[in-house]
């Protein structure tokens, strides 16, 4: 019997008092159309009702309203740029600007905790610096059997409403909880993915994204009761509470971000792009030749880090691809706080910020029983990226992959992605 709550079942658990809403194979020829079978197809919203049963009720229509009235004025569908490089400079400059968060650059100074020979690779656990005030947990792998210097993926963890571990979901560890392998097993099928490339010759780093793993949220009431503490191993029951708590308190913790002037998505990129500054910094890694990954809000971060960090050679997003223009109605409460950058739509759509990858291949993955996203908007956000790779004259630079299944990263996909940076990076 399943123990843990999926994202999707935290989230309509939650989404009654909260703000909260998710982050979440095509055959090579199919037209668009044909993304999704019938009984996906097209609009879930119920026309009879008056508020198409919105979460939003009457709130709905001034809300979508005003949606609609913003341009994505830096797309580059609407501008057509002659010089690419000139325009990806000045959107990067904006969503730079309206994530509101640019720490001072500091030396990482990173410390090796542990090194752990796993037979073909070599497992460090480490820590380093991504601002003169926050200390980045990651686990980084070696392969052993390789000529260095060797290419590098950043494998971004996912949110999936568990937040007492991080990079651990990714990273298979001796004596594990038991909860971690029945977790893996659903949105990984069980596999490790970094542990394959790393065998297959890749250096990989995972860190742990903020208010997650070690940098989960804990309370005084914690240190209290001596619970919340992984130096020991807990019940399930414990973490599962742990887990809700921290869902319930994601919407505290995002205000109080904004009203403290910044985004929680800066925080997300600023670290990631800090990640990629680390790994080239290391003598084992190709500095030229960097990939990312990533599963559900990892896919989030992979757009954002793609788009806005040109050192990453090839890219490959999972279970988090779609317009923001179809969320509402009916997908409301489907995304996360560290998905939301204020005032993005306005200049750019989340495929937008794809975009500015180009001309960096690009995989898209999703599964067409994924429910977390509105099959209307992947569509168009697949046709969006797909016209802007053809405009530049790449297409061979963008592919997807859809796959029978829901929100997860199966093995077939696994194999694609790897396949993927093979061939690009």
């Amino acid at each position: 019997m399943r123990q843990t709550l999926t994202r999707r079942e935290l989230l309509r658990g939650l989404s009654a008092t909260s703000l909260l809403a998710v982050e979440a194979g095509r055959p090579e020829n199919t037209r668009p159309s044909d993304f999704f079978p019938p009984s996906q197809a097209g609009s879930t919203t119920d026309e009879s009702k008056r508020w198409k049963g919105s979460a939003l009720g009457n709130l709905y229509p001034f809300i979508k309203q005003q949606q609609e009235k913003t341009r994505q004025s830096f797309a580059f569908l609407h501008r057509r740029p002659k010089d690419l490089e000139a325009w990806k400079a000045e959107a990067r400059t904006k969503v730079f600007e309206l994530m509101s968060y640019r720490p001072q650059a500091t030396n990482p100074r990173p410390q090796i905790l542990e090194r752990v020979d796993k037979g073909d690779y070599v497992r460090e656990r480490l820590k380093f610096w991504s601002a003169p005030d926050v200390e980045v947990p990651c686990y980084f792998l070696v392969p052993k059997r390789a000529k260095f210097p060797v290419p590098a993926v950043v494998a971004l963890h996912d949110h999936g409403g568990f937040y007492y571990w991080g990079k651990e979901k990714l990273i298979e560890t001796e004596n594990e909880h038991p909860m971690l392998a029945a977790y893996r097993k659903e949105y990984y099928d069980g596999s490790s993915f970094p542990a394959s490339l790393a065998q297959r010759g890749y250096a990989v780093i995972v860190i742990d994204m903020f208010y997650h793993g070690e940098r989960r949220l804990i309370l005084d009431e914690d240190l209290e009761r001596g619970t919340n503490d992984r130096s020991k191993i807990e019940p399930e029951e414990t973490i599962r509470n742990i887990n809700h708590r921290a869902g319930s308190a994601e919407e505290t913790v995002f205000r109080n971000i904004l009203h403290s002037g910044f985004t929680w998505g800066g925080v997300l990129v600023w670290d990631d792009i800090r990640t990629v500054d680390y790994l080239q910094a290391r003598p084992e890694v190709d500095p030229s030749r960097i990939a990312c990954v990533g599963l559900s809000v990892g896919g989030w971060r992979t757009v954002f880090l793609a788009g806005l960090d040109s050192r990453i050679k090839a890219a490959c997003v999972v279970g988090w691809m779609t317009s923001f223009r179809y969320l509402i109605p009916h997908y409301e409460v489907y995304t996360v706080p560290s998905g939301m950058v204020p005032g993005l739509l306005e200049y750019m759509d989340y495929p937008d910020v794809g975009s500015l990858s180009m001309p960096t291949p690009l995989l898209v993955v999703h599964g067409q029983q994924d429910n977390l996203f509105p099959p209307d908007g992947v569509k168009a956000a697949i046709e969006n990226l797909r016209q802007c790779y053809h405009a530049i004259g790449r297409p061979e630079r963008f592919d997807t992959l859809f796959f029978v299944g829901p929100h997860k990263f199966p093995l077939q996909a696994q194999q694609k992605m790897m396949d993927w940076f093979d061939r690009w990076v």
